[in-house]
This record gives structure tokens, sequence and C-alpha cells, in this order.
């Protein structure tokens, strides 16, 4: 296979293999209504709860529309609520519910648990070049 068409799939696969362990690992955690799609927008909010949808697309790097649906998800989930904002009727603030609040550390513990599991046997020096690359190609790409 050509380099072109390689870097793309392999990246498209190890993407995949990660993802899917990940929710594995949550589901074997009784976590199986969490998913590896949520990480960026719990993180955010574990650091500033209460973000707008605008503010929260724009830190976890999602479009407003798939927010939108993202959000919904975790709402369902029970991780997080929307809540009037306090100087603008046409916008919310994304909160934490309790539960959102509380599976920080598993969450922690189970994305601890995949990386170990997905970089073994591969130096720190490797991983430390292979998260260059990845910024750089993503540098590139915008």
């Amino acid at each position: 296979m050509k380099m072109e068409y390689q870097m793309g799939f392999l990246l498209s696969r190890a993407a995949w293999a990660m993802n899917n362990l990940v929710n594995r690992y949550l589901k074997e955690n009784g976590l199986a209504d969490v998913s590896v799609s949520y990480f960026a927008v719990l993180n955010a909010l574990w650091e500033s709860d209460g973000l707008s949808i605008s503010d929260l697309g724009e830190k976890v790097q999602l479009e407003k529309s798939t927010m939108t649906s993202l959000i919904d998800r975790m709402e369902a989930a029970d991780l997080l609520r929307r809540d009037d904002h306090p100087t603008d009727r046409r916008a919310y603030r994304i909160m934490l519910t309790p539960r959102g609040k509380n599976l920080e550390s598993e969450v922690n513990e189970v994305s601890k648990k995949a990386f170990q599991q997905l970089t073994r046997r591969i130096p720190e020096k490797d991983l430390q070049i292979s998260n260059e690359v990845c910024r750089k190609i993503i540098e590139n790409a915008g």
C-alpha cells in the first residue's frame, strides 16, 4: 500500500482500536452508558463547569450541530444538564450533574488502564514522536 494511503488508514484504525478498547473497559466497569466520545466534553466541564454550548464546542473543537447531539446523549445518560444562561435568554450553560462530577476518577482510571494497554512495549521517545507527528498532521490539515 502506498504511503499516502497507509498513513490515513493506520491513523483511522489506531483511533478505532483505541476507542473500542476504552469503550470495552467502560462497559466492564459498569459504565456502558458512557462513551469515549464524551471524554473531551467531560474533561472540559471538570475543568470549567457551566460553559455555554458554543464555548464548550470551541474548547473541544466540535461544531455546534455535533455538540447539540452529543449534549442530548450525555443529558440522557444523566452526565450533564442544560441550565438557563444568567445573561443570555437564547443560551444555556452546560452543567455537570452529580453523576457527571463523580465519574472523573473512574473515567481517569479507565483511560489510564487503556493507555497502558495500548502503549505497552512502545518506548517513551516513540510515543512523544507519535504525538508530535499527529499534532503536525492536524496543524497541516487546518
